[in-house]
């Protein structure tokens, strides 16, 4: 395993300039699926909203079941392709983009569609597993099998059986150009305990190291955590990745640095243990105000995107049939009224000076790196 070379763009940017190519990997759009279900329990702290919500869940209609429902981050593939370009661009870096859906290509096929032939086709997928739930990076699935392989991985999901999931991870590992990353691996689904997670971690990793290329540092988690994952790297001798994991509109706060042309030679070099990480200025802001700020991205207007405009066009509840609707048809284009105050603050909070603001409010001494 060759040397770990992470490096912190606001402490020196010469690394930058020993490379030619800026890699971003683990970004959603529009086709991701975001579960709801977390929601009850952080509705419930707030006085007054936390009786509507319980009035909801055992009201005499229907209760509604929160797992059902979801929302959808708001950038198209186009939007998030270019955001992270332009990121990667402004380093005099040629950028390359692996954007990853939750068990979704759609993406990278739309963008290929286009004309941007050189994205690779990629996705997270969910991984149920024993008492918790893993993801996986899969990047570069080539073009003419990627629906065989999107197809057994939504079969696993569903259904999971180990002998599947050896043969799905086998089949993936053997396909040079693909790489297999395991995403924030130390991260708890909702509903997942550490005390099930841990030991299950542990066994997946002794069961599938060897399908494994590499252990992601994400962009959205604190310090702590990744640096965990440097250590569990370490201990399996596998790489450390770059994650952006974005959800909104704040480009990656990590990449990767590579000489390579093309995401399959970049691929080839991570599974050979060559992976320079560089984290963005932006990684080492308070995180509270970086969620803030995504929440507030994820609530407020896009205009520019004229049926998914509000953010009620990109929530859905998902019915006793099977079928997603949006919160505007269910609720006949007419936001309710309790919930108005906390999407108008959303709103006001999107502003410039007033993030300005706020980012002082958050401001305290950052967390300790390396």
């Amino acid at each position: 395993m060759k040397d770990r070379k992470i490096s912190f763009l606001w402490q020196d940017n010469s690394e930058v300039r020993r490379y030619r190519t800026g890699v971003c990997l683990h970004g959603h759009t529009l086709h991701s699926e975001e579960c709801l279900s977390f929601l009850p329990r952080y509705l419930h702290r707030i006085p007054g909203v936390s009786q509507i919500v319980s009035g909801y869940q055992r009201g005499a209609q229907p209760a509604v079941d929160f797992s059902r429902a979801f929302w959808t981050p708001p950038l198209t593939p186009a939007s998030a392709f270019q955001l992270e370009r332009e990121q990667i661009a402004n380093l005099d870096l040629y950028p390359q983009v692996s954007l990853t859906d939750h068990d979704n290509i759609e993406a990278g096929i739309a963008l290929r569609a286009a004309g941007h032939t050189e994205v690779p086709i990629s996705l997270e997928w969910t991984v149920p597993y024993r008492r918790t739930i893993l993801h996986l990076g899969i990047h570069n699935l080539p073009p003419v099998s990627a629906q065989f392989w999107i197809s057994a991985m939504a079969d696993f999901t569903a259904a999971p059986e180990e002998d599947l999931l050896r043969e799905i991870l086998s089949g993936l590992a053997s396909i040079p150009d693909v790489l297999i990353v395991l995403n924030h691996p130390f991260w708890l689904e909702e509903g997942v305990e550490d005390a099930g997670h841990r030991p299950a971690l542990d066994n997946f990793l002794r069961e599938y190291i060897s399908k494994l290329h590499a252990f992601e540092l994400n962009g959205t988690r604190r310090w702590v955590e990744n640096a965990a994952t440097i250590e569990l790297a370490i201990a399996f001798s596998r790489p450390v990745i770059s994650g952006g994991d974005r959800h909104a509109c704040e480009p990656a706060a990590c990449l990767n640095l590579t000489n390579a042309a093309t995401v399959s030679e970049f691929a080839g070099e991570v599974r050979d243990g060559e992976s320079p990480v560089l984290f963005m200025p932006h990684y080492r802001q308070p995180m509270e105000l970086r969620l803030l700020e995504a929440a507030c991205d994820i609530l407020r207007l896009y205009p520019e995107y004229a049926d998914r405009s509000r953010w009620i066009d990109r929530v859905f509840y998902r019915g006793d049939d099977g079928t997603a609707q949006s919160l505007a048809m269910l609720w006949k284009n007419r936001e309710p009224w309790f919930l108005r105050p906390a999407t108008g603050a959303s709103q006001i909070l999107a502003a410039t000076h007033i993030r300005g603001a706020l980012r002082y409010f958050f401001s305290r001494p950052a967390e300790a790196l390396p």
